[in-house]
């Protein structure tokens, strides 16, 4: 295919150099099979697809993957995944994962602190020794309720990155209030933060331990026991303190609150995401990058390549079950990508349930192009972009992709928890995309015959306005149609947008989801990073569904089309038992064997691979001798087809 004269997304289908892995995680109830009788099984088990498929087992039975890149050592793990990882920006962390040597590994972590030094070049670090007197002094006062070490909690990443409050204020908690923190502090340096503002934390469940309050999506209510209304609750608070009460509708000292509707502040959202996100906050990264040059400058003992890596993931309900459609876009101008007349990418997607590989999935695109045009490719980025099933649970997408022209390895990650979706009010994430078309072929961020072009960083222009994509769900019984609000807000400039729309209920699926696009204008709306938050309420119960996500106005459009590579599927009955087989694999990782057995039968109804009816046997050793139950199941499977 020449990339040149092709149109920026190029789907492949099928592309015969995929395939994937999908190991069964240790500790799944197997019932007492032997890892020789699985791992035999499996041999035998080969679905014929749109692509090669392989599923191999031994390899999270026995440990971990085979031919998996050598790991840095325990103190290097804990530096990347310790409290310093608070500290970390994906640029740091991309660049420290390419280190071969331990001698640089520890040269980049002398470099890591120095330049965060105030003082550097004099021997001491007080940056350092602060920040580590912080994470004990907080690993002894707070975890105990969540049952972790205390740098892990929400009160504890905010202390070590901003300190001792300069206030605060404790309610242990009672009949009607849940226990409840309320610190108050002054600026640390993010210019995306105001001058002063307030971190509420809550303990809701006394088990969880304290978390973060957010005014906008919990609201004052979510502090009583009692189940009050918004108003009542919002009383209650202003007789125990008004500095509370003003904190459960805004964390912004200052900004007007709405007393009519109670409704929370949105932009105090920004001040969560700059805890959470701290790493990577615009002014934070500023402030490193700037220091990092100046270091270089002085010596010239090491030096950085710092290619950009971006993870997008988003959870879908589709047709009742769960997928996760992901895309990573590689930036690193610096590099070719044309070899021998081809471009050409390695892609290993491996999705885990906390350390054991669920499954594992293999690429190799390529394309020929001259040779001339390779100068003009190197500055274009790369995006691949994929899609697979998944259970409610906690997960961890890793994806490498390899430059083979370059021989450069390129590595991200981002952890995935899906939500139980039955019987509750559910939004997806807010999906920023650049542009949206017509397309009924089974692709990544494809949703009822269109395609969706999402912006991985995600940014837009103020002339091209806003363009969003969610999902939510609301279960029987369910009104006509629901108010919904859209907020775009910016705390530095103090500007605040809103939008109000209503949302046709009667469009939903068969299992009460909506897809909903929009968008929102952004005249005049000056450069710089903004959130935007949607509100959706059913006026019957007041109950409120909400979501925001964090984006940037650019000044002007990205002119450098990216090079697209869309995994697309061919919709046939082997693909299909593939997916659930895929989906079986993480029902057993989290321990949900009924759940497994159910997607087993789907996998086998569709394929009659007589290893998936090995693998059922094994699983659900009373089926060999009551055919009954396998005839009932397989009913059940077909009704479900036909729902699907």
């Amino acid at each position: 295919m020449d990339l040149i004269k092709a149109d920026p997304v190029c789907p492949m289908e099928p592309l015969a150099s995929a395939r994937f892995t999908s190991p069964v995680p240790v500790g799944s109830p197997h019932r007492g099979i032997s890892i020789e009788t699985l791992f035999s099984i499996f041999q035998q088990f080969s679905l014929t697809c749109a692509f090669a498929c392989s599923l191999v087992l031994m390899a999270i039975l026995s440990g971990p993957a085979q031919g998996a890149k050598d790991k840095p050592g325990r103190i290097y793990q804990e530096f990347l995944n310790g409290p310093a990882s608070y500290l970390i920006t994906k640029a740091e962390r991309e660049t420290f994962l390419l280190l071969k040597t331990d001698q640089d590994r520890d040269a980049f972590l002398d470099r890591f602190w120095e330049i965060r030094n105030p003082r550097p070049g004099t021997g001491q670090n007080e940056f350092k020794e602060e920040f580590f007197r912080r994470v004990a002094w907080v690993n002894s006062f707070y975890g105990r309720d969540a049952g972790t070490d205390g740098w892990r909690t929400d009160r504890g990443k905010t202390y070590i990155l901003f300190g001792r409050p300069q206030t605060t204020m404790s309610w242990p908690g009672n009949q009607e209030l849940f226990p409840t923190e309320l610190w108050f502090y002054s600026n640390p340096g993010l210019t995306e933060l105001p001058p002063f503002f307030y971190v509420l934390f809550f303990d809701r469940d006394g088990i969880g331990g304290y978390r973060f309050y957010h005014p906008f999506v919990d609201g004052p209510d979510k502090l009583m026991r009692s189940g009050a209304t918004k108003d009542a609750a919002f009383r209650y608070l202003k007789n125990i303190s008004a500095e509370l009460a003003y904190a459960s509708l805004s964390l912004i000292p200052g900004e007007p609150i709405d007393t009519d509707t109670f409704s929370g502040s949105m932009a105090s959202a920004a001040i969560v995401n700059g805890i959470q996100g701290y790493r990577e906050m615009p002014s934070y990264v500023s402030t490193i990058r700037q220091r990092a040059m100046r270091a270089e400058r002085v010596t010239s003992r090491v030096e950085y390549d710092l290619p950009q890596v971006n993870m997008l993931t988003f959870l879908a309900w589709e047709k009742g079950e769960t997928w996760l459609h992901w895309q990573v876009q590689v930036r690193d101008s610096k590099q070719p990508k044309v070899k021998a007349g081809h471009v050409r990418y390695d892609v290993t997607a491996r999705l885990y349930s906390g350390d054991k590989l669920v499954v594992e999935r293999t690429d190799s695109p390529q394309f020929s192009v001259p040779q001339s045009a390779g100068e003009s490719l190197r500055a274009r980025p790369f995006i691949y972009e994929d899609r697979m099933p998944v259970v409610e649970g906690k997960f961890r997408l890793a994806v490498t992709i390899v430059n083979t022209a370059a021989g450069k390895t390129y590595e991200t990650e981002r952890e995935i928890l899906a939500p139980p979706g039955a019987g509750r009010a559910l939004m997806s994430d807010i999906l920023i995309v650049s542009r949206f078309e017509p397309d009924k072929r089974l692709r990544p961020f494809e949703f009822a015959g269109v395609k969706f072009f999402p912006s991985p960083t995600p940014a837009t222009t103020s002339s091209a306005g806003l363009r969003l994509f969610y999902q939510i769900t609301i279960p029987e019984p369910r009104p006509a149609e629901v108010p919904v609000e859209y907020v775009v807000g910016n705390i530095a400039n103090k500007v605040r947008k809103t939008f109000e729309d209503k949302l046709d209920l009667r469009a939903v699926d068969a299992f009460g989801s909506l897809m909903t696009s929009k968008t929102l204008p952004l005249d005049e709306l000056a450069p710089g990073a903004y959130q935007v938050a949607v509100r959706v309420k059913d006026p019957r119960t007041g109950r409120i569904t909400a979501g925001s996500a964090a984006f940037t106005i650019l000044a002007e459009a990205d002119t450098l089309k990216p090079i697209v590579v869309s995994q697309g599927r061919a919709e046939t009955p082997q693909w299909a038992a593939a997916a659930q087989y895929e989906r079986a694999l993480c029902w057993l990782s989290q321990g949900r064997q009924r759940e497994a057995v159910m997607a087993l039968e789907d996998s086998y109804r569709l394929s009659r691979n007589p290893a998936v009816e090995e693998l059922l046997d094994k699983l659900r050793p009373s089926s060999r001798n009551n055919r009954e139950d396998r005839v009932a199941n397989e009913n059940h499977a077909l009704k479900a087809g036909d729902k699907r």
